[in-house]
Formats: structure tokens, sequence, C-alpha cells
């Protein structure tokens, strides 16, 4: 009896432990480019930087996955996120805006490059959506409703890759 309880509190912690490397992603998701958060909480792509360091006020990058609990971008941290602070204004749209504008549920997941964003705070820069698709429920992706996927990834970016950004 007690093999038995030891190994079920064994295996329910060891399930415990790599649940939380899970990321929520649409299948077939596999770039390789890191996230960019402006202003704690809009979700761009490096042109928000533009071509000039005169812009950026503070800038940083995570490279390492944080915890799922703790942090509310944790989903976007499979390649990285680079947070930026600018000293120009950004443009966005809220999640439920988009989910609107499609005529879905305003609480709809919406996912940015693949990726779930798992908290309504989050908005998209509008100069950096280069496509949004409507992604409906099938046996692969799972999807219990219609979503919407935002790519601020170019086509190319989305197959080979981000080139690494140096900001001068």
């Amino acid at each position: 009896m007690n093999r038995i309880i030891i190994t079920i509190v064994f295996t329910l912690f060891f399930s415990n432990i790599y649940s939380q490397y899970n990321y929520a992603k649409l299948p077939l998701t596999k770039s390789k480019c890191p996230t960019f958060i402006v202003e704690k909480d809009i979700i761009a792509n490096e042109s928000i930087i533009g071509t000039t360091k005169e812009l950026i006020v503070d800038i940083s990058v995570l490279k390492d996955k944080p915890n799922r609990k703790v942090h509310k971008f944790y989903n976007l941290t499979e390649n990285g996120i680079i947070f930026v602070s600018l000293k120009k204004k950004t443009a966005f749209k809220t999640q439920s805006d988009l989910n609107e504008f499609f005529g879905i549920k305003k609480n709809n997941g919406v996912y940015v490059n693949g990726y779930l964003i798992e908290n309504s705070d989050y908005k998209i820069a509008t100069e950096c959506i280069m496509e949004i698709e409507l992604v409906e429920p099938d046996s692969e992706n799972k999807l219990k409703s219609k979503a919407i996927n935002v790519w601020t990834l170019t086509k190319e970016q989305r197959i080979n890759g981000c080139e690494k950004q140096n900001v001068n």
C-alpha cells in the first residue's frame, strides 16, 4: 500500500514539474523569433524600434523561462522576450477589439505568431501587424471555438527565423 501511495505522489510531483514547460500554441508554430513587448503590455516586432537608438529609453532581454504563475507573459517566452520602452507613443489594438472586428466573442483567445496570449491586458501594436488569420477549430489544433492568430512576423521570418538584431 505504501508503495502505491509513494508511486502516485512521485507521479503527480513529476507531472506537475514538467507541465509548467508546455506552451499553449497552435500546431506547426516553429518561429525562432523573440517577442517584443513595448511599455510592459504592447506586443510588437523589431520594426517598432526603427533604425535608430534615439527612440529607445530602455531595453532588456529575457532569455530564461520565467515562472508561469508569476509572469503573465510566460507563454510568449519560448524564444525569449525583448522588453522596450520608447520615447514615442505606440498605436495598438486590444484583443477584444480584434475579436469584435472578426465577429467572434470579445473574450475569445488571441494568438500572436502562434502563441496564445494568456493575459487580456496585452495589446498588439498596429504598425507591427503583418497578417491576421481566423483559425477554425479542427482535430489538429483542438480549439473549442474560432480564434485569431496575429502575425507580427513576415512570412520569411516565420520560415527562416529572425536575424540577430543590433541596436546601435
